[in-house]
């Protein structure tokens, strides 16, 4: 049974949570989970595109998982978001990753059976998921490895 590395990523305008788990069956280990913070600088998706790269090629995962866009009261803000999003998905593409994208509706639905939950629930369903102890800083992380784990639900080759 080949192992799958899942990278999970909630794009965001000032930080970008990622989140690497590990599949091995049915079992789902947790690898790493952070912030990239690229800024607001006009370097910003250089930045962006200098850490997500560091981050697949230390740990070579063959699956993405990125939120979609699903709502904002901002018009400012969604389009920031979107260009963030659109970033992502051109260096995954470029290292070759398959990607999925989901809403955050169904990465809650099947984290936590809800797909109405709360920021501060998925963090705990994710905490159990991945049998580990509180997720610290901020949610965005949390997200991202929801994000992995529904991505892990997947059947099939990751190619």
């Amino acid at each position: 049974m080949r192992d799958r590395i899942i990278l999970g990523i909630d794009p965001g305008t000032t930080r970008i949570g990622y989140g690497l788990i590990k599949k091995t069956g049915s079992k789902l280990e947790l690898l790493d989970y952070g912030l990239i913070e690229p800024g607001r600088e006009n370097s910003k998706f250089s930045i962006l595109d200098r850490k997500l790269s560091g981050i697949i090629k230390k740990y070579k995962p063959d699956l993405a998982a990125v939120e979609k866009l699903y709502f904002a009261k901002n018009k400012k803000t969604a389009m920031a978001v979107a260009e963030s999003r659109g970033i992502i998905l051109f260096i995954l593409n470029q290292h070759g990753l398959k990607i999925m994208e989901f809403s955050p509706n169904e990465i809650k639905l099947a984290v936590t059976g809800s797909g109405s939950s709360d920021k501060k629930t998925v963090a705990h369903y994710v905490s159990l998921t991945l049998k580990i102890g509180k997720i610290s800083g901020p949610d965005d992380a949390s997200d991202a490895l929801a994000a992995a784990i529904r991505a892990s639900f997947e059947r099939g080759s990751p190619r």
